[in-house]
């Protein structure tokens, strides 16, 4: 068995034109959980091995197992869809579907649909397109290993929200960690955000806060998205990548893809 080790999750980079962060653009109304959850061992063992009961221990891969790869199959996304709804059931919020498609969309556009699901099941608001120098934006990221950073074709952002995670061999995967295991695990070793130091650190659940955001004032303004995948991820880990972006941007500007929420 090769032992899984989940990478660096970094947490929300959100910029302003001078690249300082700043933390009062954006509110989270959300409450966050009291404590992380895991997948469950029978979901890691559909997604890895095939079948529930192949008997791997939780971060665990088959020795067959290629890292590198999207696990983009039906019964992976279904078994980590029961995971994420079991935990909506828990905060009282209405479960995801998934389009009978979702296995054809591009790993990048699942990252998006599912952020927007998030959203939109607790009653925020979805962005409603995407620009493709927000897709570069987060295609630069993945490459690398990092959040976004906004470019100039970004148009007249009033915010930018980013997040990242590597390691994940699906999108559904990398949700279920932004947002239901992105606190305190008790130590260090068990805690997989990096951002996110200690039982109080400002960082806990900063992905999770960044893709339940509630933005300001949205007369004149659209939120809009980018994501991009990468399977081979940065030097340093050779695993999936994954990267996106979020802006509420003042009107008028060019949507490069409407979505359909």
């Amino acid at each position: 068995m090769k032992r899984f080790f989940l990478f660096a999750v970094v947490a929300v980079a959100l910029l302003v034109a001078s690249s300082a962060p700043v933390g009062d653009k954006y509110t989270q109304n959300i409450p966050n959980p009291p404590s992380n959850s895991s997948i469950s061992d029978s979901t890691w063992n559909i997604c890895v091995a095939g079948r529930a009961d192949a008997g791997y221990q939780l971060n665990y891969y088959p020795d067959s197992f290629n890292e590198n790869s999207i696990v983009n199959t039906k019964a992976c996304d279904q078994a980590v869809l029961k995971d994420i709804n079991a935990r909506h059931r828990q905060e009282g919020v209405p479960p995801i579907t998934l389009p009978s498609n979702f296995e054809s969309i591009s790993p990048a556009m699942q990252v998006i649909y599912v952020v927007n699901a998030e959203r939109q099941s607790r009653n925020l608001p979805p962005y409603i397109g995407v620009l493709n120098s927000l897709n570069r934006d987060s295609l630069i990221a993945a490459k690398a290993g990092n959040d976004p950073n906004p470019s100039k074709g970004d148009g007249n952002w009033l915010v930018y929200n980013s997040i990242w995670a590597g390691g994940y061999q699906s999108a559904l995967l990398a949700d279920f960690d932004w947002m239901y295991n992105d606190g305190w695990g008790g130590n260090s070793h068990d805690t997989i955000n990096v951002d996110c130091t200690s039982a109080k650190a400002q960082g806990c659940w900063g992905h999770r806060e960044g893709i339940l955001a509630t933005y300001g004032p949205s007369s004149g303004t659209v939120l809009l998205a980018g994501a991009a995948v990468v399977t081979s991820g940065p030097k340093s880990l050779s695993v999936p990548s994954y990267a996106a972006a979020f802006e509420q941007v003042q009107t008028p500007i060019t949507i490069d893809k409407v979505l359909s929420n």
